[in-house]
């Protein structure tokens, strides 16, 4: 391997490393109450070294936020097509359930970093903002699209995307951010498919 590629590759793989540890951290301290000297000790470097790879502690907050919500996130839009292009409710539905879950019960660090944003406010609102409508936009073209067919009933589809990911969202805080997992734990797939059931009880067109 050329030289030029190895020390690209190392720098590589010195951006996640930073990128990963960042998210732990700030996910434990929030954005504020985490310093560049903090960062640099937790990733194991120096601080001239996080500016190296990102110009701001911004950025790399950023990073670590979108890191972790892109992970794994293609295979649940895969699913949500395909279900779409059959016009299979509750297997669109259930793929995206189960996608958001998986990512944010299999790492914490994703809720955290989301409410120490919209709490702390160090992040422009026209990011914020953006990265909530690229999550929200495939559903609501489903929706959209499902009540001109007349399978659901009329209403303003954005309303029917904010209920159905303010369950999703509200049982990941619940369960994970207040502590009410240590009360009592439940299957994800069984939550998933009585989210679903719910959520389509409510929208389904009453023949």
């Amino acid at each position: 391997m050329p030289r030029g590629a190895s020390k690209r590759k190392t720098s590589e793989a010195r951006r996640r490393e930073i990128i990963e540890a960042a998210g732990e951290l700030f996910a434990r301290k929030g954005f504020k109450g985490t310093t560049t000297r903090d960062l640099a000790a937790a990733a194991a470097s120096h601080e001239a070294v996080l500016f190296r790879h990102f110009v701001s502690k911004e950025r790399l907050y950023s990073a670590a936020l979108e890191t972790r919500l892109t992970r794994n996130r293609q295979s649940a839009l895969e699913q949500m097509e395909s279900c779409a292009k059959k016009k299979d409710d509750r297997g669109f539905f259930e793929a995206l359930a189960r996608g958001l879950l998986t990512r944010m019960e299999d790492d914490v660090a994703i809720p955290r970093l989301i409410l120490f944003s919209a709490l702390e406010g160090h992040e422009p609102a026209k990011v914020v903002t953006e990265r909530q409508l690229r999550v929200e936009r495939p559903t609501l073209k489903y929706i959209s699209a499902r009540i001109r067919d007349g399978a659901f009933r009329k209403m303003d589809p954005n309303h029917a995307v904010m209920a159905f990911g303010a369950m999703l969202f509200g049982y990941v805080i619940r369960q994970d951010i207040l502590g009410m997992a240590g009360h009592k734990t439940y299957l994800r797939e069984k939550i998933v498919q009585s989210f679903v059931t719910i959520f389509l009880g409510g929208m389904k067109e009453r023949k």
